[in-house]
This record gives C-alpha cells, structure tokens and sequence, in this order.
C-alpha cells in the first residue's frame, strides 16, 4: 500500500475518532439536559397542579380535581398523574401508555432515561387532604434525543467526507515532491538523468531533492567525461588534426572493410586530390597559412563530393581521398572538374594568387575484392596522369575502357526489367547471420536479403543494390523484406529477433514509412520480434529525419540499434537521448583490434559508455577466435561473423 494511502487511512480514522467522541459526549450532555428537564418540569407541575387543587374550597370535591387533573395531563407530557387521600387511596389516575413509533427500540434499549416522579402535597387551609403525584413521560426525551443524534450523524458525516476529501488533497499537494523524487529515481535507474528545477517547500523534502539534484549531476558529469573521453580517443587514434578528416590509420581500416567481399557492400568511385609544391608554399606563405590550405580543400571536397556513406581522408602531407560507395564516374565528374578549376581563386581568396602551387583531381571505380594497395597504386598512376595534362587538371582512370557507355545505359534499362519481374516473381529471399555471446546463444539474427536470378543463381546485395539505388527502389527494398519477416515469423513460428537494415530512402518517402508504423500497429506481438538497425552515420547527420521514426519504434516497444557505431567521428553524448537497445561496432575495427592499443582503448571507452546506458554491445566481422577475445577483454558481449557461420537462407 502507498504512503499516500496509509496517510489518507490513518488521518481518516484519527478524524472518524474524533468525530464520534465528540458525537458520543454532545448526546451525553444532551442527555444529560432532558433528564433534568424530566425533572424539573415533574415537579413543577406537581407543584403548580398541587397549590391549584388546594384552593378548590371543597376538598370532596372530586370532580372539579378531576378536571384540573385532566386539563394538566392532556396539555402535558406526562407518563401519569395520580392524586391519592391521605390514607393512600387513590382518587383519580391518569396514565398515558403512548407508544413512542418514531424512536427504534435499539436506541431506547440502549440509551437510558428515568422517567422522575414529583409529589405535592394538597391542603384544605391547613389541614392535608391527599397527595399528588406527577411522573414525566420519556418519549419526549427520547425523540428530541433521537433528533438530536440524527441531526448530528447527518453533520458529521458531511463534515468527514468534505475532512477526507480536504486530506486527500492536501495530501497529493504535500506529497508531490515525494512522487517527483520516485520519478528521479526511476530515471537513475534506467541512466535517464533528470533533474527537479522546482524544489519543495518542505524543509525534508527540499534537502532530500537537493541530494538527488547532487547525485544526477555527478552522475551526469561522469557520464560526459566519459563520452568526451570517448570523443577525444576518437580523434587521436582516427582524425587528422587539420583538416578534422579521417587519417590515413582510419582510411585504411574503413576502406579495407569496403573492399571485403564477405561484406554486403556495393562498388563506387575514388577519388584522390593531391596537392603539388605544397613545401615551397608553405616556405613562402607560413604553415599556417598551408594548413589552412588543406583545410580549405577538405571542405571542398566533402562539398563537391558529398554522399552517403562516403569516406573523407587525408592520406598524407599533400594528398587528399574520398570514397564514394554507390557513385559512377558520371555522377562525380562534373565536381572532380569544379574542384581542379577552382583552385586558383582559393588561392587568391587566401592572398596567395603569386604561388606556383597546384592540384590534380584524379578518380577511378572501385569493386568489393579489390586490394587497396592496388587501388592506391592506380590512384597514384590517375594522379600523374591529370598532372601531364597540366597545373589544376582533373583525370578519370577509366580501367574498363572497352565498355561503351551506351552498353550502360542499356545494362541499367535491363536491371529496371529484370528486377521489375523479380518483384512481380517474389524472387527476393531472405539470409540471415546470427549473433551469439560467449556461450554460443543466439541473441538476434540479421537479415539479408538475396535475389534468385531467373537462372536460379542466388545474387547478393552486391550484385544488384547499385542499380537498386539507381532505379530509386531501394526504400521497396525495405519494405519487401519487412514483409517476408513478418510472414516468416506468421508461418515458422520463429522464436529469434529478426534484425532489419533501414535505408536514409524508407525515412524520406513518407508514404512507406507511414505504412511501416501502421504494419508494425498491426502486427501486435509479432513486431516485437523485429528489431531495426540504421547506420550511425545517417542517425547523428539527419536528426530530424530519423530520430521521430526511431522515437516512435520505442512507443511501439520495437527495439532498434546503430550499425557501423564508432566509425564515425562524433561525440557520443546523442545516445543518452537517443537511447537505442544496442550497437554494432564498425566492422573496421575487427580487423585491427589485436593489434592496434589505440582502438582497444577506443572500443573499451565505448564499451563503458554504453554500459552505463545499458546499451548491448555487438562486434562485428568476427572471423576467428583471437578476434573474439580481443572484443570480449574489452567488454563486448554479442559477436556476429564468419566464426558462427556464413549467412544462410532464413528458414
């Protein structure tokens, strides 16, 4: 039982006490009050009759005592009225046997009146000639007592009730503070840390919500200490300290993963600027002015070549990268020539038109399985080749030469008939991988999906996602595979969660998103079996595009997590608010994490920050044992790779 309610039953009874001593001791005194009414007003008439019988000159007179006698009885309220002569005989009587009906019994057994009795004495001049008796009647008594009681039980129970309503109000009010103390105690708890501007008035309360505010903040503090240490070993360990683009160590780790073939990556362009007499610039201008130099390109870069999912890096000194998953060299070509053409008023918006510095732009396609030393190494071919056509020039290394452009299009035209007739076919199919702990048991599995070609070949992601991007379906995409893993867990009865990858596409078309929500409504249960998983990247950069959707997968209890987590140079305080069930360690870092001490010191911050917040933790291309200890010493708890097995078909 609540505090409230113990107070509300105590002051109620303490009140319900009260009001019936008080009830107990008015009726008592009321009592009190017509018995000695009874008695008073006995003798008074017994008097007054008394001396009104002995002025009557005959005392044979009978009848005219008769009449006196009755003419008192019947005004009054008397129980009996006897006259008797001096032997004791009695001369007349008078007796009222009344019943008293609006009275109970049980008041009248209980409560008891004395009817009192007077006597006088009636004389003839000196000479007594009988005696008179007079005896009150109690059911006056009883029934103005009676009244009484009801009158004041009437008052009393009004009285309670508006007392207990009162209390009960007050109460709510003086406790208050008490509820907003348990609500700041249940946000410690789930790491939720909420702090009471409005302090009670109540001095224990006060000081009692004072400690809390104390307790939250430290906690708070610590909380963004750790993040901020997080953020700190981040750009150590990954980012180049001028331009705030990722370094060389971190290029290399991210490219390696996007060049896996075991990865569900697709191909895209590479993109290298480099920057020629850069020495001899900042010999002349100031390394300061150098730097800002680079820092200048790097945003022109990012500008020119923004896209999802890209990487930015600086490789060294004077050389700039970026890689562009999912772009043609059609779709950069345009920026590579902006970039080179526009050098020259760079310099001269920095004062620095009179140097002989220059740049090369060169790019070139790239597909999962290639070696990033080759890549490089053509890269670096690509880069003297746009500085042979001259000061600013951009160069496409085209290693595929022989295909016609118009074979493209063609191709492109094919993909948009071939996957319109898979869809209409239901020849997509579901993959899953699954991730386990340390003892083996599956905690979720993933979901990919593949499509049967129409020779019966199983195509992955890979294979067909770069003309699904651009045919524009991919949010289709999306919405498919949610349909054949509500329908999987429909007709399997498949006790795992069933993780699915979102795009940025699904959040922008807000048709199918709204079909999403209104899917997983109607699912009940069965979305409670599903989680969604968005790359962090997309959650930290597009705010406001994904953060109400996920907000509003946490009202529908559906659990979702961050894939890619930690790659990106970020702070991590956003997961306090964002609060997500669990992330994915880049799959970037299993490939360094026996080796290199600064990303185990990087992933060992994020496995205390998210441990604070409760968050799971899952690594992620996990290929051997040595890589899952390594993940495990630093607090990773859940592993998905190659070590559990290859993806295989959903059954």
């Amino acid at each position: 039982m609540s505090l409230n309610k113990q107070m509300i039953i105590f002051i109620a009874s303490m009140l319900i006490i009260l009001l019936l001593g008080t009830f107990g001791l008015h009726l008592s005194h009321t009592k009190n009050f017509l018995q000695n009414q009874l008695s008073s007003h006995a003798q008074d008439t017994a008097t007054s009759l008394g001396l009104s019988l002995s002025s009557i000159s005959d005392p044979s007179d009978l009848s005219s005592m008769e009449t006196m006698v009755n003419a008192i009885f019947d005004r009054g309220y008397y129980a009996h009225i006897t006259l008797k002569d001096m032997d004791n005989a009695p001369l007349y009587h008078r007796e009222n046997t009344q019943e008293m009906a609006q009275v109970p019994n049980w008041f009248i057994n209980n409560i008891t009146l004395i009817a009192p009795s007077a006597e006088a004495v009636i004389q003839s001049g000196w000479m007594p000639t009988g005696t008179l008796t007079v005896t009150s009647h109690t059911g006056y008594a009883y029934a103005e007592l009676w009244k009484t009681a009801t009158n004041l039980l009437l008052w009393f129970f009004i009285a309670a009730v508006i007392a207990i309503l009162v209390v009960i109000y007050a109460l709510k009010i003086l406790l208050k503070p008490l509820k907003d103390i348990e609500k700041q105690a249940e946000a410690i708890v789930k790491k939720e840390y909420l702090l009471q501007d409005n302090l009670p008035n109540t001095i224990e309360f006060r000081q009692v919500v004072g400690a809390m505010n104390a307790m939250v903040h430290k906690l708070k503090t610590i909380f963004e200490r750790d993040a901020n240490s997080a953020e700190r070993l981040q750009k150590l360990a990954y980012q180049d300290s001028v331009t705030q683009l990722s370094n060389r160590q971190h290029f290399e780790m991210l490219v390696d993963t996007l060049l896996d073939p075991n990865d569900e990556n697709v191909p895209g362009m590479m993109g290298v600027i480099r920057v020629h007499e850069l020495k001899e610039f900042n010999e002349q201008f100031g390394y300061l002015i150098g730097d800002a130099l680079m820092k200048s390109l790097a945003r022109t870069m990012q500008t020119q070549w923004a896209n999802n999912n890209s990487l930015f890096a600086r490789l060294n000194g004077s050389e700039l990268i970026a890689v562009l998953p999912g772009k043609r060299s059609g779709q950069i070509e345009a920026a590579a020539l902006a970039m080179s053409q526009e050098f020259s008023q760079l310099l001269k918006n920095m004062s620095a038109e009179g140097a002989s510095t220059s740049i090369s732009v060169a790019y070139l396609d790239y597909r999962p399985g290639e070696q990033r030393g080759s890549l490089l190494g053509n890269l670096d071919f690509a880069i003297n080749q746009a500085n042979q056509l001259g000061k600013n020039q951009s160069f496409y290394y085209n290693r595929n030469a022989q295909i016609d452009p118009q074979d493209e299009h063609n191709a492109l035209h094919s993909w948009e008939s071939r996957l319109t007739d898979a869809f209409e076919q239901k020849r997509f199919l579901l993959f899953q991988q699954g991730a386990y702990d340390q003892a083996f048991g599956l905690h979720y599995k993933e979901l990919f999906v593949r499509l049967q070609d129409f020779d019966g070949t199983t195509r992955s992601a890979s294979y067909f996602m770069p003309a699904v991007e651009q045919l524009h379906k991919t949010a289709h995409i999306d919405k498919l595979v949610v349909q054949l893993a509500l329908q999987h867990l429909s007709t399997h009865g498949d006790s795992s969660t069933l993780s699915i990858n979102l795009s940025k596409a699904l959040l922008t078309d807000s048709v199918l998103k709204s079909w999403l929500i209104t899917t997983l409504n109607q699912a009940g249960s069965a979305a409670r079996m599903l989680s969604f998983e968005m790359p962090e990247r997309l959650v930290t950069e597009d705010k406001a595009l994904a953060w109400p959707f996920l907000q509003e997968l946490s009202r529908l209890n559906v659990p979702f997590g961050l894939d890619n987590f930690g790659s990106h140079l970020t702070n991590m305080r956003y997961l306090q608010d964002l609060r997500p069930n669990y992330v994915k360690l880049d799959a970037a870092f299993s490939k360094v994490v026996e080796t290199d001490e600064q990303t185990r010191s990087y992933i060992l911050s994020l496995c205390e920050l998210a441990d604070r917040l409760e968050i799971t933790v899952i690594a992620m291309a996990i290929e051997n044992a040595a890589q899952q200890k390594a993940f495990a010493e630093l607090g990773v708890t859940y592993f998905q790779g190659y070590l559990y097995g290859a993806p295989a078909a959903l059954v």
